[in-house]
C-alpha cells in the first residue's frame, strides 16, 4: 500500500510541476484543475484504505506539507497563466516581460564602463593650464539603464537613462540619452520619431558597448554629429540599409524649437551596401570573428543651413563620410574618410576639414583579440596659426570574459599635433578631451610640448 500510495504521490508531483510550466492557454488551464481535482480524490482513497499504523504521524506531517506545496505553486502558475503576463531571459540574454499573444514587450539592459586612465604631457608652454606632466585616476565613463520593446501592431519604442561623468556634484547625475518611437511601415519601411544619433559616422553609429578600443577613435569623436531631434525614415532589404533625417542639426539633441536659433534645418543621409555576405549583425561591431566573411561599404552627407550669422554663429555646412567595414575569419578591417565644409559668414572666413582612420583587429586566442588604429585629421587651421594636422596611433587587446564581460586595455599616442578642442562647428565641436582619455589643453605654435600619451584600461559589463 505504502508503495502505491508514494507512486501516486509522485505522478501526481510531475503531473501538476509539467502543468506549472505550461503555456498560457485555455485548455491547459482546465486540464490543470482536472488533474488537481484527481489528485485530492485519490489522496482521500488512499487514507480510506489505509489500516492504521503503516504512516506514522511525522510522515504523514512530512507529505501533506509536500503536497500543499505543490498545490500552492501550482495554483501562483495557474494565476500567472490566467493574466497572460510571461517573463524571462530571451535568446539574446536580455531580461524581458511580455503579454502572452506577443503584443506587448519590453526588453531591460544596462552597461557599466570603469576605467583606469594615465595621461602624459608636457606643459612646458605659454598657453596651457595644465599643472603637472602625467595625471592618472578612475573614471566611470558610462553607466546606462536602458529598455526597449514594442506596443501594439509595429509600434516600438527606446528609452535609455546616463549618468555625466561630470566633477564634483554634478558627476554621476541621470539624464536622457535617447527617447525615440518606431512604426514598422511594412516592405522594409520604417519611421523614427524622437532623440538618437544621426546616420552619419559608422563608428559612432556602432553602440559604445561594440567598440574594439576602449573608446571610440579622435576622428569619430570630431566629425560626429552626436545625437540630435530627428525623424528618420528607414529602408532595409537583403542588401541595402537606407536612411534619411530631417533634424535640429548635429550636436542638437533635446533643444526646445523656441530657442534653437542656430539651425533653421538639417538633412542627413546615409546608405550601407552588403557587398558580401547575409548578415546584418555583422555590421554592429567592428570585431573580427564573423562566422563567414562579410564585407559592408556605406557614406553619408549631411548639409545644415543655419538660422543666420547672428551671434557668431556660422552659416551653412556640408559634411559627409564613406567607410567600409571587411571581416573574414579572425581578421577585422575598418577604414573611414570624413570631410567637412563651413561656411562661416562675415569676415571669418570658410573651412575645409578632413579625417581618416584605419583599424584592424586580430583574434590571437580564445577570447582574446589585439587590435591598431591611424588617425589623420587636418582642421584647415581653426585651431590656431601654424599647428599641424593631428596624427595618432592607438594600440590595444580585448580579453572577452563572456558576451557580457569584456576587459580592456590600450595606449594611445598623438604623435603629431594636438589633441585640443578643435572648433568643428556643426560637428561635435572638435571635442577631444576627458572622454577619450585625453588632454584638451590648447596650444600655439610658440609652445613647447611633446607629444601625449594616454594608457587605458577598462571594464565592461553588460546586462
Amino acid at each position: 500500500m505504502q508503495r502505491k500510495m508514494t507512486k501516486a504521490l509522485l505522478a501526481s508531483v510531475l503531473m501538476i510541476g509539467s502543468a506549472g510550466f505550461s503555456h498560457a492557454q485555455d485548455t491547459e488551464l482546465e486540464q490543470m484543475r482536472a488533474e488537481m481535482a484527481q489528485m485530492r480524490a485519490e489522496m482521500a482513497q488512499l487514507r480510506a484504505q489505509q489500516q492504521g499504523d503503516w504512516m506514522n504521524d511525522v510522515r504523514r506531517a512530512e507529505i501533506e506539507g509536500m503536497i500543499a506545496d505543490v498545490f500552492s505553486d501550482a495554483q501562483n502558475r495557474a494565476s500567472l497563466l490566467q493574466e497572460g503576463a510571461l517573463a524571462g531571459i530571451d535568446e539574446k540574454g536580455k531580461i524581458f516581460l511580455m503579454s502572452s499573444d506577443g503584443s506587448f514587450k519590453i526588453n531591460f539592459n544596462g552597461q557599466i564602463q570603469f576605467r583606469y586612465i594615465w595621461n602624459s604631457l608636457d606643459t612646458d608652454n605659454t598657453s596651457g593650464t595644465r599643472a603637472s606632466e602625467s595625471i592618472s585616476g578612475f573614471q566611470a565613463r558610462r553607466v546606462k539603464f536602458g529598455m526597449k520593446g514594442q506596443v501594439g501592431d509595429g509600434w516600438g519604442y527606446k528609452l535609455v537613462f546616463a549618468t555625466s561623468r561630470g566633477t564634483g556634484p554634478g558627476g554621476g547625475n541621470t539624464f536622457t540619452e535617447d527617447v525615440y518611437i518606431t512604426k514598422d511601415l511594412g516592405d522594409g519601411w520604417s519611421i523614427l520619431a524622437g532623440v538618437n544619433k544621426l546616420p552619419f559616422a559608422r563608428q559612432e553609429i556602432i553602440s559604445s558597448t561594440r567598440q574594439v578600443g576602449v573608446d571610440r577613435g579622435l576622428v569619430t569623436e570630431f566629425f560626429t554629429l552626436n545625437r540630435s531631434d530627428q525623424v528618420t525614415l528607414r529602408y532595409k532589404d537583403d542588401t541595402i540599409h537606407a536612411q534619411l533625417a530631417l533634424s535640429d542639426g548635429g550636436n542638437a539633441d533635446f533643444t526646445e524649437y523656441t530657442a534653437d536659433a542656430s539651425t533653421d534645418f538639417a538633412l542627413t543621409g546615409r546608405v550601407d551596401v552588403q557587398v558580401i555576405g547575409d548578415d546584418w549583425d555583422e555590421m554592429k561591431d567592428e570585431f573580427a570573428g564573423a562566422e563567414n566573411d562579410a564585407l559592408f561599404v556605406g557614406g553619408a552627407v549631411h548639409y545644415e543651413v543655419a538660422e543666420g550669422s547672428a551671434g557668431g554663429l556660422p552659416e551653412n555646412g556640408l559634411a559627409w563620410t564613406l567607410d567600409a567595414l571587411y571581416k573574414t575569419g579572425d581578421l577585422g578591417l575598418t577604414a573611414a574618410v570624413f570631410g567637412n565644409h563651413t561656411e562661416n559668414g562675415g569676415a571669418t572666413a570658410d573651412s575645409d576639414q578632413y579625417g581618416v582612420y584605419v583599424q584592424g583587429d586580430v583574434i590571437v586566442a580564445d577570447g582574446v583579440d589585439v587590435f591598431g588604429r591611424w588617425e589623420w585629421i587636418d582642421d584647415d587651421g581653426v585651431a590656431g596659426a601654424g599647428t599641424d594636422p593631428l596624427q595618432a596611433v592607438t594600440l590595444g587587446v580585448n580579453r572577452h570574459f563572456s558576451k557580457n564581460v569584456k576587459l580592456t586595455a590600450d595606449v594611445v599616442w598623438v604623435y603629431e599635433g594636438d589633441a585640443q578642442a578643435h572648433d568643428g562647428n556643426f560637428l561635435n565641436g572638435g571635442e577631444l578631451g576627458s572622454g577619450l582619455g585625453l588632454s584638451g589643453t590648447a596650444f600655439t605654435a610658440a609652445d613647447d610640448h611633446d607629444d601625449q600619451i594616454a594608457f587605458r584600461i577598462q571594464l565592461q559589463l553588460l546586462f
